[in-house]
């Protein structure tokens, strides 16, 4: 009788093979995902590129300062990209996400959605809103500040006598102090106040400070207004509705001389600021519409010297500017190290074109 034995099938496994889902046959591109992935890379170092606010100033080189006014839409294009490689090559993907790692940060400045530092549970001392009241243009901008009074307040764009009448109404009891659009309100007494004066006298942005005595110390309360970009719905439209490349280019031209020419008056007005927040004998708090995004080169000099408030405790959307349908964070309260942030918000009612930003703070030395 005979006996058949069936042959096994010896199956070598290559080096591929192990990788599975990472195998180079398995995920290589063709000749549209290698265009794709071109791309990807492409407005990736473009994004990095902000970074290079930290070196170089608007009138060195302006237009990485341009980057930042654009990073959220960057970003978001960005994440596309992720979404499609998910789709198409998980390889690429993990490729990308790490390529593009170092880029989450400067998102977070704006959209802190999980806030990264540990929160206080301080009960807080003194607070404090900025906010930019566009002229008081919108009936019921006044009625949303008196129902978030502060100790302390920033106003930025408003006439002398809508705060004169408005003074004498609804907020008696407060020190009071205005530099031509700027104001400040205090509950402590203000012992000294001037201008922060710059060289750019056709500027009109402004910076004024005032010196508060708490009981227990004085604090040095500082307002800037930082030059506007001048940058209207219109001239944006312009761009958008231009049918030929002449049309474009001349609209374009336009928007990139108006940013050029506000970012070069922004540095020229930091360079009367910084020393001036370098040499203060007192703890500082910073309210301000500086008309730059965190990843600008103006919001990089400032925080070298001062904290921002909204990060330390604030999450969400931290965005302040809706004018365009494009949010963007311009608004800002700053502090030095002497105190230390309980709580942040940002009031999201559209009465001005800002949203008011609120921040509790704790004085360390009490």
């Amino acid at each position: 009788m005979k006996v058949y034995r069936k042959k096994r099938k010896i199956f070598y496994l290559t080096k591929e093979d192990k990788m599975g889902i990472f195998s180079r046959d398995k995920f290589r591109l063709n000749f549209f995902n290698q265009f794709i992935f071109t791309i990807n890379i492409v407005v990736i170092l473009v994004a990095y590129t902000i970074f290079l606010n930290k070196v170089f100033s608007p009138s060195q080189i302006p237009y990485f300062n341009f980057i930042s006014i654009g990073f959220p839409v960057i970003f978001f294009i960005i994440v596309l990209f992720l979404v499609y490689w998910v789709l198409v090559s998980v390889r690429r993907f993990l490729l990308v996400l790490i390529l593009s790692s170092g880029l989450f940060y400067p998102i977070y400045l704006s959209y802190p959605i999980i806030n990264l530092n540990k929160k206080s549970t301080e009960i807080s001392d003194i607070s404090v809103m900025t906010f930019n009241t566009h002229g008081f243009k919108t009936e019921g901008t006044q009625e949303l500040v008196e129902q978030n009074l502060t100790d302390i307040m920033f106003f930025q764009e408003g006439g002398e006598k809508t705060h004169k009448k408005w003074r004498e109404t609804k907020l008696k009891g407060y020190y009071y102090e205005y530099f031509a659009g700027l104001s400040i309100y205090s509950k402590y007494p203000i012992i000294y106040t001037n201008r922060i004066e710059s060289t750019n006298t056709s500027s009109s942005g402004i910076a004024g400070f005032a010196d508060i005595d708490l009981g227990t110390d004085t604090i040095r309360l500082i307002n800037v207004y930082m030059e506007p970009m001048y940058i209207d719905k219109a001239l944006v439209k312009d761009v958008m509705l231009s049918e030929t490349k002449e049309e474009i280019e001349q609209s374009s031209k336009k928007i990139e001389n108006k940013l050029v020419n506000g970012m070069r008056v922004h540095e020229n007005q930091l360079d009367f600021l910084i020393p001036f927040i370098r040499k203060s004998p007192h703890p500082i708090i910073l309210g301000s519409d500086l008309n730059s995004t965190p990843s600008s080169y103006e919001y990089e000099q400032i925080t070298k010297y001062l904290k921002d408030s909204y990060i330390r405790a604030g999450s969400g959307n931290g965005t302040t500017f809706h004018g365009f349908k494009f949010p963007i964070r311009i608004d800002y309260l700053f502090h030095t190290q002497e105190l230390e942030v309980v709580q942040a918000k940002v009031i999201r009612k559209k009465f001005s074109d800002h949203f008011p930003v609120i921040v509790n703070y704790k004085l360390h030395n009490n």
